[in-house]
């Protein structure tokens, strides 16, 4: 046995304070992300903002994280690891500072955009940091599992603590237990990190990230404002035709870059392809289900802001509960077995969901579906990534793994995007066709028509309306928004199933994690070539 060399003694003493340093940062950087799930309602009674304006503030949070995470890991890799830690910080302490203060929509998505950008330089300078120093592979796992236990435990205090504040205080102070964690992270940071960058030459693709912004917030764009708009209407189809071009020019880019930031010709491998398209759909689906179950619960059923926080601590529970055997499972039962599994559990919990009662917000209706969400979610993601990194070499696994969290990523921010646009659409034409069918007095048809011109569906639900009149119009368009919702959800389980068809059919055999001789022939002939 070899003895430790003075590198090794150094990190090794250096592992402790940087992991929890980390877990800390990574703790605030999902908390930004949950931020919003029990907050909907409260936003839409301060500021009368419509569904599709609600759908728009999600998406605030996730597009720079989507957008900018992997570059922002490669200048941690250039400039220092935990300068990036810092920086992030102080960008949430900024957002959250805005959230506290925000007196307009406008204001709060600005809020919302910094706690995703801070959220997305911290994501992969903390678990570059974790990794680097730790001296084998036993720390290394041992701090990938502090690193996700703090994502969990950040998903889960996040919406409680915004909550309680939100019952008590209002909705800006929901933001305030973001900013004591990010000030307290940052003192722990600064005072016990230990810097850490890469040895090797790293560059930024800046072709393909600008190509990769304007394709992804062109789609988002479309997509969101053609449930409102109509889909055939001249803007809409110009966002579709400039993402279509944008996303293209970005495949293209990339196929030929030197250093891309996503590896195009990975997709040659049909194990790797079958994971990427499962990545995309699935989480798409989760998310979409998440958002669909907060707008259920909050804007449409009114439940307390704590009653909507609930489910989503419960869907976080689970990670917790399933992280002593999981892992373990993997290496037992082949990452594809367990992928369709995941996919299949989320399937039966959308349906599920979509199937209760209207109006049902008592977290023992829910529950067995939420944890069936949690169950499926965490099964997914985390045989997501051992099929990812197992289709490929061990010399490509790096590759692998920032080509599926790109991939992860995209589709986590068009979810909430995607069920609303299923959502408001059906929700906007039953609710329109209902006012206008002549059976309502004209008077009161009227005056719901002008909220709906303004608002759409959820005003018509929620505006303060004289009593007879709310009266009448308000079970209307609360009627079409759980419909609308329903179908959403049942769209989501429709994509998971989707996914679950694409790893079966698609997805080989994988190697084990140790099979040397798993090369990708794609890659490998185009390097030798």
């Amino acid at each position: 046995m070899s003895s430790p060399t003075p590198r090794d003694s150094i990190v090794h003493a250096m592992h402790g304070p940087t992991i929890w340093t980390s877990a800390a940062a990574v703790f605030v950087a999902q908390m930004c992300l949950t931020v919003l799930a029990p907050l909907n309602d409260s936003i839409q009674v301060t500021f009368g903002a419509s569904a599709t304006q609600l759908t728009w503030l999600t998406a605030a949070v996730f597009i720079p994280t989507a957008l900018l995470e992997l570059n922002f890991g490669v200048l941690g890799d250039i400039f220092g690891r935990k300068r990036l830690m810092l920086l992030g910080l102080g960008v949430v302490a900024i957002g959250a500072v805005v959230g506290m203060v925000a007196s307009t929509l406008i204001v709060l998505a600005i809020a919302l955009v910094l706690l995703g950008l801070g959220a997305a330089i911290l994501l992969p300078s903390t678990l570059a940091s974790a990794a680097e120093y730790s001296p084998d592979d036993e720390s290394r796992a041992h701090a990938l599992s502090r690193w996700a236990i703090a994502i969990s435990l950040g998903a889960a205090v996040s919406p409680l603590a915004g909550a309680l504040m939100v019952q008590q205080f209002g909705l800006g102070s929901a933001f305030l237990p973001i900013l004591v964690a990010s000030i307290v992270a940052f003192a722990l940071v600064a005072r016990f990190a230990n810097e850490s960058r890469s040895v090797h030459k790293r560059v930024l693709d800046w072709p393909g990230q600008i190509t990769v912004i304007v394709g992804l917030v062109a789609l988002i764009f479309a997509v969101i404002h053609g449930s409102e708009a109509g889909y055939g209407s001249i803007e809409v189809i110009a966002g579709f035709v400039v993402a279509a071009v944008a996303l293209a020019l970005f495949g293209w880019i990339e196929a030929r870059s030197e250093n891309p930031m996503f590896q195009v010709r990975l997709l040659k491998i049909p194990a790797f392809a079958a994971a990427a398209a499962a990545g995309l759909l699935g989480m798409l689906s989760f998310m979409g289900t998440a958002y669909a179950v907060a707008i259920k619960l909050g804007p449409i059923a009114h439940a307390a802001p704590l009653m909507v926080a609930l489910p989503f601590v419960l869907i976080q529970l689970v990670p917790l509960a399933l992280a002593g055997w999981l892992p373990k499972l993997i290496h037992r039962v082949s990452p594809r077995t367990l992928l369709v599994i995941g996919l299949l559990l989320l399937a039966v919990g959308q349906v599920w969901l979509a199937m209760l009662a209207d109006g049902t917000t008592d977290l023992l209706s829910l529950a067995v579906p939420i944890l069936l969400l949690g169950i499926g979610f965490i099964v997914m993601f985390t045989s997501l990534t051992a099929a990812a990194v197992n289709s490929v070499s061990r010399e490509h696994i790096g590759m692998a793994s920032g080509a599926t969290s790109l991939v992860r990523e995209t589709g986590q921010t068009l979810g909430p995007a995607v069920v609303a646009a299923v959502a408001i659409g059906t929700a906007s034409s039953s609710t329109a066709q209902q006012l206008n069918s002549g059976e309502l007095p004209a008077e009161v048809a009227g005056v719901a028509n002008e909220v709906f011109a303004a608002g759409g569906p959820l005003a018509v639900a929620n505006a303060p309306l004289p009593d007879p009149i709310r009266d009448i119009v308000a079970p209307i368009a609360t009627a079409a928004l759980e419909q609308g919702f329903d179908l959403g959800l049942f769209a989501m389980a429709g994509l998971s199933v989707v996914s679950a068809l694409i790893v079966l059919i698609v997805m080989r055999k994988l190697a084990k994690p140790d099979d040397q001789s798993n090369l990708a022939p794609a890659i490998t002939e185009e390097e030798n070539a």
